[in-house]
């Protein structure tokens, strides 16, 4: 949080200073940065002072997920004590405050601090270990880790609590907790694991910070983002698309990639159980439950009517689970050309996508939401057009044998629908935003991967035997 603290001046951008600062020579330039910085921050929020609305905005922006309660007063307090002058009934922070925090303990800034780089951080945890060692002699026994905890929780921590507490902290095991252990552990509680993340340039800290843009808008710029992804439209679905391979050469690729295709969607019905698992929102939980229920071929009367118009017999769909009607297509697609790939796939083809896939259910709720909305349900109905195009053009399906994809055409935007609403409500924090990037790019990317690598199989052009 205290890295954080890098705020604004006046609402222009200039810093003011009153006569109490200027001639206070404790205020060191580090600090004067520090402000400048927050000084742009509270300009975007269009505040002129740091008030609790600004200061929810900031723990939104860092991830903090824990109670809030309390954390503004303490704040407040810390500035009773930072300046003397300041009005704690405006229940709000200026600028000059600021400065005055800045030169008291524990947020002080030394001259040398280059903000942003570590050392305002370095200096923090320090000035909260030299606080907590009571008795000096530069370790922490138990009682004063307690009485960090203390402060922390604002309240008596569990005996529970503290013993897990200190057992983080002390490294060795040696029963004290020495300034490197502290500084050791601090560090790591302050690096965000998806901090090293190398994300589209799209994605800067405008659409990134839940305070600079909100949830909706974040999500509309991920959608954006997939939607233009060569996942999505790569040369090798827009060839298939118009038959630039000849009749022949499209309709045996097409094989080829349905075949190699069925090797990971297998496990869609299993993520949207393991995502089930994850939620507790019973209206989220119900709109799932209707997706799975249709991919388990449960229909409504009305969609069952539409088909018929298309010319999809009732019995050919009602009851039959998608994954059924998907191997009965590959099925008829081998009988039409009289030839089978399903045990000639080479592993190195879905290598890639399998790999995303799992890596991505690592982050649990965030993963399964990026797999199933933004690396299927949102760009599948495109994907799925180039593939039906293709299988009309080349093999002249009709609309009953290509049942499967009409289904998914149709249904996937309305699951993405539903699925939206889901993804909205989990992109509340910066930490939650950059995991959904995260795994959408890595199984968009492993999707080009996979094209690639099919047309590198597809130039083998030999039948199996």
């Amino acid at each position: 949080l205290h890295e954080s603290f890098t705020l604004p001046a006046n609402i222009d951008g200039n810093i003011n200073t009153t006569s109490s600062d200027t001639n206070n020579g404790d205020i060191s330039e580090g600090a004067r940065a520090a402000v400048a910085d927050w000084t742009l921050q509270l300009k975007f929020w269009g505040k002129s002072r740091f008030d609790e609305e600004a200061f929810n905005f900031l723990l939104d922006d860092i991830g903090y997920t824990r109670s809030r309660d309390g954390l503004f007063d303490d704040l407040l307090e810390d500035m009773v004590h930072a300046d003397p002058n300041f009005d704690v009934s405006l229940r709000s922070i200026s600028v000059d405050n600021l400065l005055q925090m800045y030169a008291s303990e524990p947020y002080r800034i030394p001259d040398q601090a280059v903000f942003n780089n570590g050392e305002a951080l370095m200096s923090f945890v320090e000035a909260i270990f030299r606080k907590a060692d009571v008795t000096e002699d530069n370790v922490l026994d138990y009682d004063e880790v307690t009485q960090i905890l203390r402060r922390l929780y604002g309240a008596e921590p569990t005996q529970k609590v503290i013993e897990e507490a200190f057992k983080a902290l002390d490294l060795n095991g040696d029963g004290e907790v020495d300034f490197d252990e502290f500084k050791s552990f601090m560090l790591k509680a302050n690096v965000n694991d998806v901090s090293d993340l190398s994300i589209p340039s799209v994605f800067n800290e405008a659409i990134i910070s839940p305070s600079h843009s909100t949830d909706l808008e974040f999500v509309y710029e991920l959608e954006k983002y997939c939607k233009a992804h060569r996942g999505v439209n790569h040369h090798l679905l827009r060839n298939l698309a118009s038959e630039a391979f000849g009749k022949k050469k499209t309709a045996d690729l097409l094989l080829r990639f349905l075949s190699a295709y069925s090797k990971f969607n297998s496990n869609f019905i299993s993520n949207i159980n393991a995502l089930l698992e994850t939620l507790d929102n019973l209206d989220h939980i119900e709109v799932l439950r209707e997706n799975l229920e249709e991919e388990m071929g449960q229909y409504s009367e009305t969609t069952l009517v539409e088909g018929e118009k298309l010319g999809i017999k009732r019995e050919s769909i009602e009851g039959i689970p998608h994954r059924q009607l998907f191997i009965e297509l590959v099925d008829l697609l081998e009988t039409k050309l009289a030839r089978s790939y399903s045990k000639f796939i080479p592993d190195y083809i879905c290598e890639k996508l399998t790999h995303a896939i799992e890596e991505s259910t690592k982050h649990g709720k965030l993963g399964l939401l990026a797999i199933l909305y933004f690396g299927s349900e949102l760009v599948v109905p495109q994907i799925y057009s180039y593939i039906l195009d293709g299988l009309r053009l080349s093999m002249g399906l009709t609309n009953d044998e290509a049942k499967f994809f009409l289904l998914h055409i149709d249904m996937d935007k309305d699951h993405a629908n539903a699925l939206r609403e889901i993804i909205v409500a989990n992109c509340r924090t910066k930490a939650e935003r950059l995991v959904l990037v995260k795994c959408t790019r890595l199984i968009l990317d492993a999707r080009v991967s996979f094209y690639d690598s099919l047309l590198k199989y597809g130039s083998e052009m030999s039948e199996p035997v």
